[in-house]
């Protein structure tokens, strides 16, 4: 390969990872729980950046039980983010 071959690829490859970088920018990715009590909203980094809890049921739960409806939703939130950050990646740059 030449070194203006290697110096194109590599321009190319800086592009795909500037536009990886602006199309998950602010993105907010969600999880539920299974019961549909609570919602956690993460970024692509995975910290949680948004709760909302259903205040039709959350009167009617133990808080043991809101506490692994929060715990069930940050981690559903979380691997959605990992698998949307994956695919993008994948999309942008290839498979590695």
């Amino acid at each position: 390969m030449s070194l203006e071959e290697m110096a194109a690829r590599a321009e190319r490859r800086e592009r795909a990872r500037l536009a990886l970088k602006r199309e998950l920018a602010g993105r907010v990715v969600s999880g539920r729980d299974a019961n549909g009590l609570v919602e956690i909203g993460v970024d692509t980094s995975a910290a949680v950046v948004e709760v909302a809890v259903n205040a039709t049921l959350v009167g009617r739960v133990d808080p043991k039980v809101l506490a692994h409806a929060v715990l069930e939703a940050a981690t559903n939130a979380q691997r959605n983010a990992r698998e949307l950050v994956a695919e993008r990646r994948s999309y942008h740059l290839g498979t590695e």
